[in-house]
C-alpha cells in the first residue's frame, strides 16, 4: 500500500489526507467524550478524520489549559513514537471520527508524512500561543472566536451571520483567562454590538470590527 504524494503538513489543517496502517472503520466520539487521559498507555498514533478535538492539561492549581486544537487531517498521539505515557487529555469538542495508526508497520516515507503533520501543528501552536499572550483580553477573545469560527464549532445562520458554538469556560481555557473575566468582557462586547451570546452559541454580529480588534488583516 502506498501513500499519496501530497504531504500532510503542506496542506490545510482541515485536510482529510490519510495514511495507511489505519483501521478500516474510524472510532466515533460524541461531543464531550475523552479519547485518552494523561498517564494512559500510548499504543498508537491517531488521525482525526472529522470534527474538532482539543488536547488539555491540568495545572497544579487545578486549572484546565488548552494545549492545542486538533483539526481534520491532523495526526496526533505522538507519545506512541517513543513509547511513553500520554502527556495530556484529548477531548472531543464536536462529534468526531478518529482512526488509530499502527506504528509497527510504518516505513520511512510514512514517518516523514507524520513529521510534517506534527511540524505544521507545532507552528500553529506557536502562533496560537502568541495570540493568547499578546494584547488585552478583548483582543484575545476576538482572535479566538474568529479562529474557532472556521472550525467544526463554527457556522452561519440563515441571515449569513457567523456563529461559534462555545461556552465562556471554553473561551477562558483557550485564551488563558478566568471564566469570570471572559464573561464580563463578552457582556461588554455584547453591549458594544460586537457579539450576540446565547446558550452555548455566540454570534459574531460585527465580524469586520472583531477582525480589526483582533488585528486580522
Amino acid at each position: 500500500m502506498t501513500i499519496s504524494t501530497e504531504l500532510v503538513g503542506a496542506v490545510s489543517p482541515h485536510s482529510s489526507t490519510k495514511l495507511p496502517h489505519t483501521e478500516l472503520h474510524g472510532r466515533l466520539l460524541r461531543r464531550g467524550d475523552t479519547l485518552y487521559y494523561s498517564g494512559d498507555l500510548s499504543p498508537s498514533l491517531y488521525q482525526l478524520e472529522s470534527g474538532l478535538l482539543r488536547a488539555v492539561r491540568l495545572t497544579p492549581q487545578g486549572r484546565t489549559l488548552t494545549v492545542r486544537h486538533i483539526f481534520p487531517g491532523d495526526i496526533f498521539g505522538e507519545e506512541a513514537l517513543h513509547s511513553v505515557a500520554r502527556t495530556h487529555q484529548v477531548i472531543a469538542l464536536t462529534e468526531a471520527t478518529v482512526k488509530p495508526i499502527h506504528t509497527q508497520h510504518l516505513n520511512g516515507e510514512d514517518l516523514m508524512h507524520i513529521t510534517r503533520s506534527l511540524a505544521s501543528q507545532l507552528q500553529r501552536i506557536m502562533t496560537d500561543g502568541v495570540h493568547i499572550q499578546d494584547g488585552e483580553l478583548r483582543e484575545r477573545i476576538a482572535r479566538y472566536l474568529l479562529n474557532l469560527s472556521s472550525s467544526s464549532l463554527g457556522g452561519r445562520h440563515a441571515s449569513g451571520q457567523t456563529f461559534v458554538r462555545a461556552t465562556h469556560e471554553l473561551i477562558a481555557e483557550g485564551t488563558g483567562a478566568t471564566r469570570e473575566s471572559v464573561s464580563k468582557l463578552i457582556g461588554e462586547m455584547r453591549d458594544d454590538g460586537l457579539l450576540s451570546p446565547a446558550y452555548r452559541c455566540i454570534t459574531l454580529t460585527a465580524e469586520s470590527e472583531l477582525k480589526r480588534i483582533a488585528g486580522v488583516v
